[in-house]
């Protein structure tokens, strides 16, 4: 399996403390049966000025560590962007990392609070700039909840999305569990990840999310999320258009009823 979003390496953002916490995690990965994971520290503009020349650093002595250590864990380098206005810029610039440094592919976060109104527009800007744009913890932002229809819109443009493991499992609450599934239902998530920050946050592990998601989507939908997608995105190449379901119909009125019900449950 190949894990899309990790915040491994030690020292940069709210991850991995140190080095001893990343080598742990490599090894829990590998038991898991994960074989390649890429490091996608944050880059938050004021809070995690992650550089693409501070990643690669970073991640070339990771690469000495796992040797070192006779790991068999394969590492790429990449990030997680905070969407921000200066990113068209530095990414023009070569100041911050594509996954796999160079294959077009960025790895975007949406901010919790609120979704600007002309993202559609900053997405488009990116694509004709020619990245191909990846959505990180869809299920988990509460504006989407509310709104999927807007998901709905970017992926029928080309955008993909990622779902974290453990928003399948007892990880999050079950307004994110039951939310998750939705859009695992409605394609509206290519990717599994761990999103792993610690052996206590997020484990490195990707097995169990993906029994859930074969019972739910059927056999061999659980490998084209951790195993043929991610192997596209990090040589570079296209993925072949992604068409949604529709939102409206039955299933969306009885998943309006049961978040109405978790609401009243929560409140």
């Amino acid at each position: 399996m190949i894990d899309m979003h990790s915040h491994i390496l030690p020292g940069l953002d709210d991850g991995a403390a140190d080095w001893e916490q990343a080598i742990a995690m490599a090894r829990h990965a590998l038991a898991d049966g994960i074989t390649e994971m890429v490091c996608t520290p944050h880059w938050v503009l004021g809070k995690y000025d992650n550089a693409r020349e501070t990643i690669l650093a970073r991640f070339a002595e990771f690469e000495t560590r796992l040797a070192a250590e006779r790991i068999p864990l394969t590492i790429h380098p990449g990030a997680e962007l905070r969407i921000d206005v200066s990113l068209p810029e530095r990414l023009r610039a070569g100041e911050l990392l594509t996954l796999n440094n160079g294959s077009g592919y960025l790895l975007l976060e949406l901010p919790e609070e609120m979704l600007p109104d002309n993202l559609h527009d900053f997405f488009w800007g990116l694509q004709i700039q020619g990245f191909r744009l990846i959505l990180s913890h869809v299920e988990r932002n509460p504006v989407l909840r509310e709104d999927p229809q807007r998901l709905f819109d970017w992926v029928e443009n080309g955008i993909l999305a990622q779902i974290t493991a453990a928003s399948l499992s007892e990880g999050f609450s079950a307004e994110i569990a039951e939310f998750a599934r939705f859009l695992l239902e409605h394609r509206l998530a290519q990717m599994l990840v761990t999103d792993t920050h610690s052996l206590s946050m997020r484990k490195p592990q990707l097995s169990e999310a993906c029994r859930a998601v074969d019972e739910l989507l059927g056999p061999g939908a659980a490998t084209r999320m951790v195993c043929d997608t991610p192997r596209c995105i990090l040589r570079g190449e296209p993925l072949p258009a992604v068409v949604p379901l529709p939102l409206e119909g039955p299933r969306q009125r009885k998943r309006s009823a049961l978040w109405s019900f978790l609401r009243k449950g929560t409140a």
